[in-house]
Order: C-alpha cells, then sequence, then structure tokens
C-alpha cells in the first residue's frame, strides 16, 4: 500500500498517468480458491494432518517466573527488549547456512531449547504467524491473508543441537503446506481443553519480522 501510493503520488504530482501495471489476482480471487479448496478436499486434507500432528498436545506452558493467572485473561504485560550483536548476529547465519535451513528456523531452534529448559517440559507448542501468501501473485496484493501457526517441538529425546536443528526445519517446511486452513478451524478441529485464564495451543509465539 505505502509503495503504490508513493508511485501514484509521484506520478499524480508530474502529471503523468497512473503507472501501476494491471493486478494478476484480486483479492476475491483468493476466495475463489478458498471455496475450491472446501470442494476438492484441501483444506479436510489440512484439518486432518492438524488433528493428527496435534492430539494430546500438552494444553499449558508453565514457566518458572509465571504469577498466578487471572481466572479470565487481561493482556496486560510488559516490553522486554533483547539485541543481538553483529558477531552473534554473524555466527547464527553461518550455522544456519551448515544445516540447510533458514535464520527463522535456527532461531525459532534456540527459542525452543531456552523454553524447554526454563520450563521443564520437553514437549511444547509454539505459535507463528505466517504471511500465507504462497503464490506469487499474491506478494503485493492488499489484503489480509496472515494466519497462526502451532508448532509442535519434540525434544523429549533430549536430541542434539544438529538434530533438533535438522526437526524444526522439517516441521517448519511440513507445518508451511498445511498453512491454508484458518487457526480457528485448527483449534475447532483438535478441541483442546479450553480455560479462560490462558489461550489455547499456545501461550508463547515465535514472530519474526525479516526487516
Amino acid at each position: 500500500l505505502t509503495r503504490e501510493l508513493g508511485v501514484l503520488y509521484a506520478a499524480h504530482h508530474h502529471g503523468r498517468p497512473d503507472p501501476l501495471p494491471p493486478l494478476p489476482v484480486q483479492y476475491a480471487d483468493y476466495a475463489a480458491w478458498q471455496r475450491r479448496w472446501l470442494t476438492d478436499g484441501t483444506l479436510q486434507r489440512q484439518e486432518d494432518h492438524w488433528r493428527h500432528t496435534l492430539a494430546d498436545a500438552p494444553t499449558l506452558l508453565e514457566l518458572p517466573t509465571d504469577r498466578p493467572r487471572p481466572t479470565e485473561q487481561d493482556h496486560h504485560g510488559a516490553h522486554l527488549p533483547v539485541t543481538i550483536d553483529t558477531h552473534l548476529t554473524t555466527a547464527l547465519k553461518t550455522l544456519t547456512t551448515q544445516h540447510g535451513g533458514t535464520l527463522y528456523m535456527t532461531l525459532l531452534t534456540a527459542w525452543a531449547i531456552v523454553l524447554s529448559r526454563l520450563s521443564g517440559h520437553h514437549d511444547l507448542m509454539i505459535g507463528t504467524p505466517t504471511a500465507n501468501r504462497r503464490r506469487a501473485e499474491l506478494e503485493n496484493l492488499i489484503g489480509f491473508f496472515v494466519n497462526t501457526l502451532a508448532l509442535r517441538i519434540d525434544l523429549t529425546d533430549n536430541p542434539t543441537t544438529t538434530q533438533l536443528l535438522h526437526r524444526v526445519r522439517d516441521l517448519t517446511l511440513t507445518t508451511l503446506d498445511h498453512q491454508d486452513l484458518p487457526f480457528e478451524q485448527v483449534v475447532e478441529a483438535v478441541n483442546p481443553t479450553r480455560n479462560l485464564a490462558h489461550t489455547p495451543l499456545f501461550q508463547v509465539m515465535f514472530a519474526w519480522q525479516n526487516t
């Protein structure tokens, strides 16, 4: 939106016609694809995947620093910024390249290790947002496609860092292949134990904003 607004403003300022090319697809096309997925079994297959993957998943991640939860979430919290310096960033990128993943996968692996050590849990549920723009035609299309995914990371067999990096890489790729089913429908399909004091499926998220 910002890019197109800038292009249109500059063209108008100089008395030029609209220079933006026609869109290859419209937002309505995406809605039509979703309707087609309902009839061709795509969403049903994804629902089956989530129901199988998240069966008997832990319902609550308890951390030693947690304070007593209110009976109903109030969403009050604080903000603690953490900066990763240049040297560590370079080392993380090198590690990522060695194992054929992405920086997102490497940092998610590290986050899972930290949470496991803090909580003592080895079956972790971590949420993550996804842009959900799987087709090139959607990259420049204005519209809300974002979905939330639930990643279940298994550390029960005390994997090495290398094993876990590969495990998280494979999990991430498989999860992205099933990102089209809306999160609320995933919750309905899995039907976890519900509690007003915490969100269903996961209470911790990992959001990667690669700017």
